[in-house]
């Protein structure tokens, strides 16, 4: 099944939504969620709201306790500015009691491995790091202020940067 959601996540990176659904069509069995979340984070990164749809119905019915699918949709809704659409997301997460779980990242700094998280400031030198995250942060903007060019990189208000170093 993972090399299913690998190639359909190649398909989808590539923008051919078409063919990564023709794939998950032909499967010699039913594609699992991990398989359809792929393709539904692909619909989200194109745009494609149409196939975006279709999928998250059937994954709101594989797994309908998994915060993901609601959010990967909500997002699509927010960037294609259907505000009512990202709203009934949000009231459909409430009432079913559904809660995003926070994401982890983590950052190698001398050996030491550190946990970064959304929602806390309990790392002892946070106030440095944020305010190390606010100049780069600034930098991004005058290079694409300077050039006329959008790095990757979005800007993202790092005031709700969290870093935890004993979480690991």
């Amino acid at each position: 099944m993972e090399h299913y959601a690998c190639a359909v996540d190649l398909f989808g990176r590539a923008g051919h939504l078409e063919e990564a659904k023709a794939l998950i069509d032909t499967m010699p069995f039913e594609p699992d969620a991990m398989v359809l979340r792929t393709l539904l984070g692909a619909c989200r990164s194109c745009g494609n709201i149409e196939l975006a749809s279709h999928v998250a119905k059937a994954l709101l019915e594989l797994e309908p306790e998994d915060h993901s699918t609601y959010v990967l949709l909500s997002d699509l809704y927010g960037r294609l500015k259907m505000w009512d659409e990202k709203a009934s997301v949000t009231r459909l997460m409430r009432e079913r009691g559904v809660k995003k779980v926070p994401g982890w990242s983590w950052i190698e700094v001398k050996n030491k491995v550190h946990a970064f998280n959304a929602e806390d400031h309990s790392h002892p030198q946070s106030e440095e790091i944020y305010e190390l995250l606010l100049q780069l942060k600034e930098g991004i903007k005058l290079f694409d202020n300077f050039y006329g060019q959008t790095l990757l990189l979005q800007c993202v208000d790092f005031s709700d940067a969290y870093v935890d170093q004993n979480f690991l």
